[in-house]
């Protein structure tokens, strides 16, 4: 399999959408199913795709005191965070007794899944996820997201959630 369906992708440009990014996903599952002829062109592309990933989490209580809470990217960018969101976040601690969490809220692609499927690996991150889309399949502290399960909460949370694809 060659690199020709890459052709539609330019790794220069952030790619941005959850649609966009499941479809790159499935094209990136096609292709490695095949094999990768050039390791570095896969690479960038990861990379590229995790720009908007943060630097450093912020704890919750310190974005509520900012009157425009945000998170620095690893592209150096400001990534700004809807405060309302921020406050439902709040009110589903408080209902769990969860005194405070890191945002944003990071949701790992499961490659491993059977389908494509995004993984939330802290506890606490976990649980308020599971109480806010009601999906209540928090195993060994992890929840598992499928499609139905991302369009709830990308929705619910667009700015106090970021995806992470790992090689």
């Amino acid at each position: 399999m060659s690199l020709s369906r890459y052709d539609a992708i330019d790794p220069k440009q952030p790619i941005d959408g959850y649609l966009n990014i499941t479809l790159l996903l499935v094209h990136i599952e096609i292709t490695m199913s095949g094999g990768i002829e050039n390791e570095r062109v896969f690479q960038r592309l990861i990379s590229q795709m995790n720009v908007s990933s943060p630097r450093k989490r912020i704890w919750l209580s310190e974005l509520l005191k900012n009157d425009r809470p945000h998170y620095e990217g690893r592209d150096g960018r400001k990534y700004h965070i809807d405060k309302s969101e921020l406050l439902l976040i709040r009110e589903t601690l408080d209902r769990l007794g969860i005194l405070d969490i890191k945002i944003p809220i990071v949701l790992f692609a499961d490659p491993s899944a059977d389908q494509p499927a995004w993984r939330i690996e802290a506890e606490d991150d976990s649980r308020v996820i599971s109480e806010m889309i009601e999906h209540r399949f928090v195993r060994e502290g992890r929840l598992t997201l499928y499609a139905a399960h991302m369009s709830i909460l990308r929705r619910k949370l667009p700015t106090t959630t970021v995806c992470v694809f790992l090689p």
